[in-house]
């Protein structure tokens, strides 16, 4: 039916409603549900992309605290609290304007991404390598020389496990570029360009704190059609199922000690303590039984082959399991 009526339809119409065929009401347009869109805040990810980022992040977020745990040998804790999408110009806004920012290349994107660590959090690192208790310090100016030397050398080798939280989905390497103080002096990415965060709560002794990663739309962009929850089982399927060959190659290479035990013997503390060199011990023959590590599999005969010692498999032993 067209969309624009004929004057012999509109006539018709017109009378049917004068007549009380039909009533008003029944030939109202219906009104169309609006979706408000901000076009100065471009929502570009899917929950289910958010939710595979946080996945990633939450393994992220492990290994980085057990890695911190050993380097500074103090209770360490860290948990994601947000993920969402923002401009760059809303994320540059809600960091303090004397803060510690991470640059990191990523590649291969070749983008940036940034970390940002409070003031309490750094100083809490720094104090622990520095030989302190981790007290809280106030302090306010840039960091000096070795101190930058020190966070350059403990969140570099920290993103090393950012690769390993993304294998699953891309293999990423990450390179450590620069620290600034000044979050104006860095640009990643256009103010109005839409970025992840994610918001880390950090414990490092007794001091709390938060370290927030910021990743451009540059560096998602190649990956996000991987970042679906069905893609994301698929590769950690996959990840997790070694092929069956590739267990049996790695078997195969293992060494494992085979002892063969030509009797044994049984007799009283007494004569143990009394054992002199020259002493003769009977003890009871039979079959040869083997051992493979602790446990007896096999049954044979002794005898010699090519001048050396050996034994002949006569029986063998089955265990349960065995035909797992």
């Amino acid at each position: 039916m067209s969309d624009v009526l004929s004057q012999q339809e509109i006539d018709a119409l017109l009378s049917a409603i004068k007549s009380g065929e039909i009533h008003a009401s029944d030939v109202t347009d219906k009104q169309e549900k609006v979706k408000v869109y901000d076009f100065k805040r471009a929502m570009r990810y899917s929950k289910d992309q958010l939710r595979s980022i946080t996945r990633i992040h939450e393994n992220f977020a492990r290994l980085l605290t057990t890695y911190l745990s050993a380097q500074l040998r103090t209770y360490v804790q860290i948990e994601i609290d947000l993920v969402d999408q923002v401009t760059y110009h809303e994320f540059i806004a809600s960091i303090p304007s004397r803060t510690v920012l991470n640059v990191f290349a990523v590649h291969p994107m070749d983008g940036k991404m940034v970390m940002e660590i409070n003031p309490q959090v750094t100083y809490a690192v720094l104090e622990r390598l520095l030989g302190g208790q981790g007290a809280p310090v106030n302090r306010n100016g840039s960091l000096t020389e070795i101190e930058t030397v020190l966070m350059k050398k403990i969140f570099s080798r920290a993103f090393n496990l950012y690769t390993d939280a993304w294998e699953n989905i891309e293999r990423i390497r990450v390179n450590w570029e620069g620290i600034e103080s000044n979050p104006q002096f860095i640009q990643i990415a256009a103010p109005n360009d839409t970025v992840i965060i994610i918001v880390l709560h950090t414990t490092i002794g007794e001091i709390t704190g938060r370290m927030t990663l910021c990743l451009p739309h540059l560096i998602l962009e190649p990956v996000l059609s991987k970042l679906t929850s069905q893609q994301w089982l698929s590769s950690l399927a996959k990840s997790n199922s070694p092929s069956e060959d590739v267990i049996k190659q790695n078997l195969d290479n293992v060494i494992i000690p085979v002892i063969a035990e030509l009797g044994r013997a049984t007799i009283p503390i007494s004569d143990v303590l009394n054992l002199q060199v020259g002493d003769v011990i009977g003890i009871e023959t039979g079959k040869v039984r083997v051992k493979v590590g602790e446990h007896t599999r096999f049954l044979g005969n002794p005898g010699t082959q090519k001048g050396h010692y050996a034994v002949q498999i006569d029986q063998v032993i089955d265990t349960e399991g065995d035909h797992l």
